[in-house]
């Protein structure tokens, strides 16, 4: 009985404690440890396109068993979710790469905040107080507008997972690609966990508890590099100048995407830096100035990279331009430099700069391997059109000629005015268009295709007027061409009312001479010629006679012309043709 007994009483505690093992199993088996992650989606492209309909991923980083993180849930932003098993999982160094990859369609246009909340994030992370009891928090904001056209989310092709050294400059780069060609900025974010659910059952998010920005953890600055931690607004390049302890830290930051003026989305990455100890220190990238160049131009330029403690280095570069698909720019990397080169043509005019990001990479025998990171930043700007004439057709109307625009693909040309002397305005491919400082006003603007405008002046008074025109280019990519050279033309007073309808004038077609017949009291004094592009070619004198005024027209050849009649009441505008 005494063995029954003791059977009976080792069953009612042993089975708690095997479902509480077996429960605390299943919770580990099911959690995640989760270091970095970011959100990426892009709208509908098939042929049947829906603009509310959008395709999206969601890629986290973690540290876990084979098992884990089999499913996640995505929160759409509009109250409603989906649950996806995972596609696939990666290997990376000691890191899994997860993708899940979701399919949405909205009901309606608007902006839209894209959540995903993971169980807890990895323990041990420096910058947030007990990380493993935090939920990981990421959203992407994504604008649904069937106006829009088709867009992408800015991708970050590097993983957001680095290691840095304490006390060395630490440098990170997520090279942001943007398929479209839109505007990308970027800031850094505190890091988030979950708060609790909206109204709809969406999440939503609050600063993670105990939060501390990198620049709270600074060892020694390093002259060569900015001080403190930082990430630049306009490449995305992230520095720490240095870390000051050795850990691991995380840092939030925010890509945002702009389309003429518009903030279409936002992608936020969490990212996981490992800062070890070693006495390695990281090598030195020389590469030229950014650039801005004219279409039709190329580029040929030398990158370097020196190590102080004499290690191999490795030279990389990536860019959208760099792939097979794109414009054909090469970089050949060397031992200790590479070659770059691009020629450019109009399809690689682009309102941003194209951005070429370096990375030079030591290879020490042993320990962590430190690298430089410099973007290169190209501009490429259409070219100028040329101007050609600015003629007077009569007291108030100037006509502006130019030659066909080189570039197919430019969408329209802007019409500048300027009145007053000539402008000091030198144009150049890193001020494209015609800036408001220049002192020109816009008159107008036609199609690409049109080689001619004309300008009606509707003051008073005897002013000079100058023009400049340049080339505008459409879709998402957008882009302006540099300024043209100017053309001045003098509008002169013309006659009073009535007055140049006493003129006549024979004969015309003329072949040696032309006789002009003008009222007793008016003298006639000069003519000066244009040919049918506008350009002064002569000044003609006239001889009086009995006759009238006559021009001798010997020295011009056959053909169209103008002639602005300058007398002593005004200027008169004739045309003229001469015969064979």
């Amino acid at each position: 009985m005494r063995k029954a007994f003791l059977h009976n009483q080792a069953k009612r505690w042993l089975l708690p404690v095997l479902f509480f093992i077996l429960l605390t199993f299943t919770f580990t088996a099911q959690a995640t440890h989760l270091k970095a992650g970011n959100i990426f989606y892009k709208s509908d492209t098939t042929a049947a396109r829906s603009p509310y309909k959008f395709y999206i991923t969601l890629v986290t980083f973690s540290v876990a068993a084979t098992y884990e993180d089999m499913e996640a849930t995505l929160y759409f932003g509009d109250c409603t979710h989906q649950t996806v098993t995972r596609e696939s999982r990666t290997l990376l160094n000691n890191s899994y790469m997860n993708v899940y990859r979701f399919e949405h369609t909205y009901t309606a246009a608007g902006t839209y905040t894209v959540t995903y909340v993971g169980s807890n994030r990895n323990g041990g992370v420096l910058n947030i107080s007990n990380a493993f009891q935090q939920t990981f928090f990421l959203q992407s904001t994504l604008t649904v507008d069937p106006l829009l056209g088709p867009n992408k989310s800015p991708v970050l092709q590097y993983a957001p997972l680095d290691a840095a050294v304490r006390n060395q400059v630490f440098q990170h780069n997520p090279f942001a690609y943007d398929a479209d060609g839109d505007s990308l900025s970027f800031k850094i974010v505190p890091l988030k966990t979950e708060s609790s659910l909206s109204a709809c059952g969406d999440p939503t998010g609050k600063i993670a508890a105990g939060y501390q920005g990198l620049e709270n953890f600074l060892g020694p600055v390093n002259t060569v590099k900015p001080a403190g931690f930082s990430i630049d607004k306009y490449t995305g390049l992230l520095t720490w100048n240095t870390p000051g302890v050795v850990g691991e830290v995380n840092v939030a930051f925010v890509v945002e995407e702009w389309r003429n003026g518009r903030l279409l989305g936002q992608v936020t990455r969490d990212m996981q830096i490992m800062i070890l100890e070693d006495s390695n220190r990281p090598p030195v990238l020389t590469i030229p100035k950014d650039v801005c160049l004219v279409a039709g131009a190329s580029v040929q330029e030398t990158i370097t990279a020196q190590d102080p403690d004499g290690h191999a280095v490795s030279l990389s570069a990536l860019a959208g331009i760099l792939t097979p698909s794109s414009s054909g720019a090469t970089f050949i990397p060397g031992t200790t430099s590479g070659a770059f080169t691009w020629q450019t043509s109009c399809q690689d005019i682009k309102a941003e700069p194209y951005q070429v990001l370096f990375t030079a990479e030591d290879q020490p025998t042993t320990g962590v391997r430190l690298k430089d990171l410099q973007p290169w930043r190209i501009t490429v700007v259409g070219p100028p059109p040329v101007l050609r004439s600015a003629v007077q057709e009569s007291s108030t109307r100037i006509r502006l000629t130019w030659d066909t625009y080189s570039c197919a693909n430019a969408r329209r040309i802007y019409i500048y005015r300027k009145e007053g002397p000539s402008s000091s305005f030198t144009p150049n491919a890193c001020q494209p268009g015609v800036p408001s400082s220049a002192g020109y006003t816009l008159v107008g603007q036609v199609n690409a295709d049109v080689t001619t405008f004309l300008d009606t002046y509707s003051g008073t008074g005897n002013p000079n007027f100058c023009y400049r025109i340049y080339a505008d280019f459409g879709g998402t990519a957008g882009g302006n061409s540099v300024a043209s050279n100017e053309v001045c033309a003098t509008l002169v007073t013309g006659m009073r009312e009535g007055l140049g309808q006493q003129f006549s004038f024979y004969p015309n077609p003329a072949t040696t001479d032309f006789t002009v017949q003008a009222p007793a009291s008016v003298r006639l004094m000069k003519a000066q010629v244009l040919n049918q592009a506008g350009l002064k070619i002569s000044t003609l004198t006239p001889r009086r006679t009995a006759a009238g005024w006559v021009f001798d027209l010997r020295s011009l050849t056959a053909g169209f012309y103008l002639l602005h009649l300058q007398t002593d009441q005004g200027t008169l505008v004739q045309k003229l043709v001469i015969a064979q």
